[in-house]
């Protein structure tokens, strides 16, 4: 039998630390939060340039990841729900491969087109900002918020949220954040903060004077926001009430959800304690 070699061991156990520190390295470099700018671009009709607040105009402003492996699929999503939201329309297959100033031409040609037929007198007008809501510990929530007005009796905003894993470069859905069998502790948590919003008891109804929702309900959905308090459910208008009540927006500590929350989730509450 060969004697063993104390210095053959000591340097095997170097080489698997060397690489262990490596791996971690590398896992950590992915986790850090991304560097972006914010993309603007802000187009005035032509026709409309000293129209004032009555002009035509298209703008949009979202953040533009420029690092990590998987920033340019990130910027990709955002642009093409950009190209695909109800007030600029765009080929579906085209959407992420689109840029802004191609979707401005397109939504003041829509325009041209709807004057010729029906000579409008009312402007068209697209105001989109974007913002990023959390951006650490391999994660990267953005809220896209945009403002459109094509005719009618008012325009319209809407919000959605959008939440990455940096690491695996997937877009996050609530089973990938929740323990199995979430869902009923989720809306109860949900339907006690929308009462406590509004000043209500465990036996006023939801779609009463005071509630004013369509229906004696209010349950998640999955326009969810991880931030660095908690977790965000946006709910547009229409959605669950007219739309004189406006949005409405339901916070969640981590703190409250810690039970229901996956393993990997709980550090985002951890680390702001």
């Amino acid at each position: 039998m060969k004697n063993f070699s104390p210095s053959i061991y000591v340097a095997s156990i170097g080489l698997l630390l060397v690489f262990a520190a490596a791996c971690n390295g590398d896992m950590e470099k992915a986790a850090q939060a991304l560097g972006y700018e914010m993309k603007t671009v802000e187009k005035v009709y032509q026709a409309d340039e000293t129209a004032g607040e009555n002009k035509t105009f298209f703008r949009v402003s979202y953040p533009v990841f420029s690092d990590g492996e998987h920033a340019e699929t990130f910027n990709r999503y955002l642009l093409g729900w950009i190209a695909d939201s109800t007030a600029v329309n765009a080929a579906p297959n085209d959407s992420g491969n689109v840029t802004l100033e191609q979707l401005a031409d397109e939504f003041f040609a829509e325009y041209e087109s709807v004057q010729k037929e029906f000579s409008v007198s009312w402007p068209y007008q697209f105001n989109l900002d974007g913002s990023v809501l959390l951006n650490r510990s391999g994660l990267l929530t953005v809220d896209l918020s945009y403002y459109a007005f094509t005719g009618g009796a008012h325009g319209n905003s809407y919000t959605q949220y959008f939440v990455f894993d940096t690491v695996g470069g997937t877009r996050l859905r609530l089973e990938d954040v929740f323990v199995q069998g979430f869902e009923d502790r989720l809306n109860t948590f949900i339907d006690g903060k929308y009462r406590e919003m509004k000043g209500l008891t465990v036996a006023d109804r939801l779609d009463g004077e005071k509630g004013m929702l369509f229906d004696n309900v209010i349950e998640f959905n999955g326009n969810f926001a991880l931030t660095g308090q908690g977790v965000s459910f946006f709910y547009n208008n229409y959605e669950i009430a007219p739309y004189a009540v406006g949005s409405t927006t339901i916070e969640l500590p981590y703190g409250d959800l810690e039970n229901i929350l996956k393993p990997q989730f709980r550090k985002l509450w951890m680390k702001g304690h």
